[in-house]
């Protein structure tokens, strides 16, 4: 993998990734997100149906929870991760845990991290890690990382995280150099140390010291990814003294389920690849993202300071819409009038509100593919808007929506 920035805009890196490998002729342009995906395939949607949806990442999220169990399988398959779950024509990325969901505390050690699917605990140390990679045959993996940790964690635990981060990092390292099957696949160090500033910056400069493709800034939030981690008051400036310590020519992540506004932020702060969990999990909830990218904005939602008139409601209020409200019983409406999505396109706030309230599963399905649509176009907007020098503006109006998102429409 080779990363290079073209152009600074507001701290944030207008860049390309050349990942490399059996991809070597692709270029992927950063800022970006990864395609989120639950045991090797996009939440509530087959193959076909994923087909349906625009502007699909080239880089997919595979998490181990659910896989590591099964390596022996996809070893005897022989094809790797990619083509067992028929999206061979993606970039596959495997990493630890699932963002969406909390990391059980207390099971990692210097000797292991523990891992959760539905099996339950699989415990991986660098040597079983590596052999799962290699069943795999992932195209970026992350490297073997500690990140059970949080705000509260104290500071003898996060020393204790960077060590055993390293310790597994230069383990696998050594294995690496024996591994014909990995040869071609980027490995992506871990940055740890919680909210301590020394162990952030400590764990930077250790990893960057180290033979790594990029970076994947972990152990905030004990990965659980439903906190809005610009509420606290020092993880913008703690997030950018350890970027500091990064070099320039490498891609930084962050698996984290942030919404179009925070996704802003983040990029400015200078991370350049993201994750695509933030739309399940409205999925999940019911809710569609009805955010307006455009600059200036089109929708009535993005500029309430010229909606006077107490008796017009505009067609949506906010960026996110709450469909298992009552107000959307009759309500014929698309998800979002003007989406060309397949789910705006040929069904109504009606029809889905009766699916989410008779539980059938459609309901999941549509607004999987309407919240991945809308996800997705935001980040070519993002990247046209820092390109034209409007990025201050796109804050701007998402801050305007955001401040007046509800829960019905």
């Amino acid at each position: 993998m080779k990363f290079s920035v073209e152009k600074v805009v507001g701290g944030g890196r207008l860049g390309s990734i050349l990942p490399g490998g059996r991809h070597e002729a692709s270029v992927i342009e950063t800022p970006m997100c990864t395609l989120f995906t639950k045991v090797g395939s996009a939440p509530h949607l087959g193959y076909e149906m994923l087909k349906r949806v625009s502007n699909i990442p080239d880089v997919a999220t595979m998490s181990l929870g659910g896989l590591a169990a099964h390596h022996e399988s996809v070893c005897k398959f022989g094809k790797g991760l990619g083509n067992f779950t028929a999206l061979k024509s993606n970039i596959i990325f495997t990493t630890l845990h699932d963002a969406s969901s909390a990391v059980t505390s207390g099971k990692n050690d210097r000797n292991g991290v523990a891992v959760w699917g539905k099996g339950g605990k699989f415990k991986m140390d660098p040597s079983l890690y590596v052999k799962v990679q290699e069943a795999f045959r992932p195209d970026w993996f992350q490297a073997l990382s500690d990140g059970d940790t949080d705000r509260d964690t104290g500071k003898k635990r996060l020393v204790k995280s960077v060590n055993n981060t390293l310790d597994f990092l230069d383990s696998t390292l050594q294995l690496l150099k024996e591994s014909e099957i990995l040869r071609d696949s980027s490995l992506i160090g871990a940055i740890e140390g919680g909210f301590d500033e020394e162990e952030r910056q400590r764990s930077a400069r250790e990893t960057s010291a180290r033979p790594v493709h990029g970076f994947l800034i972990e152990g905030f939030e004990k990965g659980h990814s439903g906190l809005d981690l610009f509420s606290l008051e020092n993880f913008s400036s703690l997030l950018t003294k350890t970027l500091s310590c990064l070099p320039e020519d490498k891609p930084r992540i962050m698996e984290t389920a942030w919404s179009p506004l925070q996704v802003v932020k983040a990029f400015q702060l200078g991370i350049d690849v993201f994750s695509s969990v933030y739309p399940y999990m409205l999925t999940q909830k019911g809710q569609a993202l009805v955010a307006d990218y455009t600059i200036p904005p089109k929708s009535p939602s993005a500029n309430l300071e010229s909606e006077k008139s107490e008796d017009s409601s505009p067609p949506h209020s906010g960026s996110v819409i709450d469909l298992n409200g009552k107000s959307n019983f009759e309500d014929f409406r698309p998800v979002l009038p003007g989406c060309d999505c397949y789910c705006c396109s040929n069904f109504s706030r009606s029809y889905i509100h009766h699916l989410l309230n008779t539980s059938e599963l459609l309901a999941y399905v549509l607004l999987m593919i309407h919240n991945f649509h809308q996800y997705f176009h935001f980040f070519c907007c993002l990247r046209n808007s820092a390109r034209e020098g409007t990025l201050e503006d796109l804050q701007t109006s998402l801050e305007l929506q955001n401040s007046c998102s509800c829960h019905t429409s």
